[in-house]
């Protein structure tokens, strides 16, 4: 068995996935001076194999080469455009000597720059680009690239989440929105960035089809070219057994062939159709979800929109394991109305949250193909998308209002506003206490406790400093007081 095959039995799944990133990460990119890496493609085989791509021609042939070129990536061999995971830890021994990559480093050609390969590996000029290098605060500058797809409410890179209640027009709502994308039209009164969308949906592909073919009537774009591309499926990125190499291999040859520039926007519609046999409750699943999301983002340079089911409680975001939530950059949640539906702006890492715009969706009778007799053509109807009103400025996200304590806890808290009333000091010698704010000392919220009889503070001492101690983290969690060691102050 060769070295590949070994590596294939012994590595796990998720040692697959990292090195399924490498290989995608380094997909496409320039060998220069390389005439050797068919040897490497050819013992690496197995591995392709293994990850069962060979329906399609192209997309083998194209991993394979990948493969072969992050293996020789790992030599020193060939350069880096982007930094990538070395494999060393997972990878058997027996799998990095020359021996399994051809001839020895003396007969392999020169580099494009001039560098022999043999002077490069192992040193700490090699040309692997690293990871982790710092840059100086004087050093860091912004990128060239425009920071909106669509003006303040959908970044141009990232992870972008629209959640809703099932049939709440989030779908409708998401290829509209992306539609002016690609046409490169105001959305909502917002500018966008022109560009391609490719749009995938797994869920009710037949109604999905007569919606585009809706919008595109209703815009007037019927065969004006419009780079809105619809793909009748979705991968798994949620298992183990991910389609993500043959989604991104399949999606360079269509985009080398069709676009004449990268996507703005990917869309997968929904994330529930793209967790294959995972479960989106799990923490650890839906980590693996986003990292792939991840991985299409930088691949592409590009947004990735999720259209994501809420659960029970929409306050508490999508469906399922937070992790989603923690990693969104933006997180639109749509609400059905009995006139209309509104989309808020839940979340936002770089933007301001808060921001609400309406829309509500309209009966569109579909044009008839007028070759085809009237009685064998019954009418087909759908739904377009009108903006309602466009955004609104970013409003305070209202907080919940708290329930007063009850009981010991509640009384203590009437102690501490007394005493506070009574003794309190502002300005206090502390770092903990905001400034202007009026703290008491522990020691005469103590004195305070015993004239309203708060506990037996005399009679019983250690019973009162534990339930003193335990009241005061009770009122804190509950966001009434802070406190530090000396002091404390209402919230």
């Amino acid at each position: 068995m060769n070295a590949p095959a070994q590596f294939a039995e012994r590595a796990s799944d998720g040692d697959l996935d990292d090195f399924a990133g490498i290989c995608l990460i380094e997909a496409g990119f320039v060998r220069a001076g390389w005439k050797e890496k068919q040897l490497a493609v050819d013992q690496l085989q197995t591995l392709a194999e293994h990850w069962g791509i060979a329906d399609n021609d192209k997309a083998q042939g194209r991993v394979q080469d990948a493969m072969a070129r992050a293996f020789l990536m790992l030599h020193g061999r060939v350069d880096a455009r982007n930094s990538a995971v070395v494999m060393e830890a997972s990878c058997p021994d027996d799998l990095t000597r020359e021996s399994h990559f051809g001839p020895p480093h003396g007969s392999y050609p020169e580099r494009a720059d001039g560098f022999p390969d043999d002077s490069l590996e192992g040193q700490p000029g090699s040309r692997v680009a690293p990871r982790f290098t710092p840059i100086a605060l004087d050093e860091v500058t912004l990128t060239a690239e425009p920071p909106w797809l669509i003006d303040g409410l959908l970044p141009a890179r990232g992870l972008a989440c629209i959640i809703g209640e099932p049939k709440c027009g989030k779908s409708f709502m998401t290829s509209d929105m992306l539609c002016t994308v690609a046409q490169g039209a105001p959305y909502a009164g917002r500018a966008t960035l022109k560009g391609p969308v490719i749009y995938l949906t797994g869920e009710g592909v037949s109604g999905f089809k007569r919606r585009l073919v809706a919008m595109r009537q209703h815009r007037g774009i019927d065969g004006k070219g419009v780079p809105f591309y619809l793909i009748e499926d979705v991968p798994d990125l949620g298992s183990q057994a991910t389609d993500l190499l043959q989604l991104l291999a399949e999606l360079d040859v269509f985009i080398a062939q069709r676009c004449s520039e990268r996507p703005r926007a990917i869309v997968l519609d929904t994330l529930a159709r793209c967790m294959g046999e995972s479960d989106e409750n799990s923490a650890r699943d839906m980590g693996r979800f986003v990292n792939r999301c991840g991985v299409i983002e930088r691949h592409f340079g590009c947004v990735v929109v999720v259209v994501h089911h809420v659960g029970k409680d929409p306050s508490r975001g999508g469906r399922g394991s937070n992790a989603l939530n923690g990693a969104a950059d933006v997180t639109m949640l749509v609400e059905k109305g009995k006139a209309h539906s509104t989309v808020t702006i839940e979340e936002m890492k770089d933007g301001r949250e808060g921001q609400t715009w309406e829309f509500r969706l309209l009966s569109h009778v579909l044009e008839q193909n007028h070759s085809d007799p009237a009685e064998t053509m019954p009418e087909i109807s759908t739904c377009v998308v009108e903006i309602v009103s466009e955004p609104t400025t970013s409003k305070p996200i209202e907080t919940k209002s708290k329930n007063p304590p009850k009981g010991v806890t509640g009384d203590l808290l009437k102690v501490i506003r007394r005493a506070i009333e009574e003794a309190g000091e502002r300005n206090v010698d502390s770092v903990a206490v905001p400034n202007n704010v009026c703290a008491v000392g522990r020691e005469n919220l103590k004195r305070c406790c015993a004239l309203m009889h708060w506990q037996d503070q005399a009679g019983k001492p250690d019973s009162f400093r534990a339930m003193f101690n335990k009241t005061l983290n009770t009122l804190r969690d509950a966001g009434q007081i802070g406190f530090d060691k000396e002091w404390i102050w209402l919230t």
